[in-house]
């Protein structure tokens, strides 16, 4: 079932992917009362108490690659569909291609890291008090040591941190990714809410600096 993150401001789920790679979506319910849907995959059996929250007026895309669930659904609640500047991607229905200059709505800001590549940009903002930023594919917070060797081997980078960055970031260069997510160290965030892996409620800026440190 989804659950609530920030004092029941944001719900977030997931779907099942190939691999151990879980899918996961993040509903925000903004201060102004906005209700905005980021990277939504399939809700499944969840759509009813995820729809309760709050009817998605706007979905948003950290990363274009992530077509996930996102036509079906713009289409069936009239959503507002916002994807990043940049190449790549499957999404079908757009409506604003947006990138840091871009007024995006629930309060939302862009933050850009194109090196990640399919136009990468992480999401963040303020609500009930928390700085939090929704993350594409930038970082990942999978529970390492029981991921398949194969994904771990050929996909995955870890050293001392908690979290993974990818050994290869597609339409994208690597060594400049890996720069470039230092900037996320900037926004002192809260939460980190990572499109895979388990969100971080709490003390995400540490985590963070750990993390990259420990990349070199």
């Amino acid at each position: 079932m989804p659950e609530a993150l920030l004092d029941n401001r944001i719900l977030t789920w997931t779907s099942d992917a190939p691999a151990g790679f879980a899918f996961r979506g993040y509903a925000l319910k903004a201060d102004d009362g906005t209700i905005a849907w980021i990277d939504p995959p399939d809700p499944g059996e969840h759509e009813a108490e995820l729809v309760a929250f709050g009817r998605p007026q706007h979905i948003l895309v950290t990363f274009r690659d992530h077509d996930r669930a996102v036509d079906r659904l713009a289409a069936r609640y009239g959503a507002k569909v916002w994807i990043p500047k940049g190449k790549g991607g499957d999404i079908k229905r757009v409506d604003v291609e947006y990138d840091e200059k871009t007024a995006l709505p629930a309060g939302l800001k862009a933050l850009s890291l194109p090196a990640v590549g399919y136009g990468e940009h992480a999401l963040h903002g303020t609500v009930g008090g928390h700085r939090f930023a929704f993350i594409g594919d930038a970082v990942m917070n999978m529970d390492y040591d029981r991921l398949p060797w194969i994904i771990r081997g050929l996909f995955l980078g870890r050293k001392k941190g908690r979290l993974q960055y990818k050994k290869h970031y597609r339409g994208g260069n690597t060594r400049e990714a890996l720069k470039q997510v230092r900037g996320l160290l900037a926004l002192e965030l809260d939460a980190l809410l990572c499109s895979h892996g388990d969100p971080i409620e709490s003390g995400a800026a540490a985590v963070l600096k750990e993390s990259i440190e420990s990349w070199g």
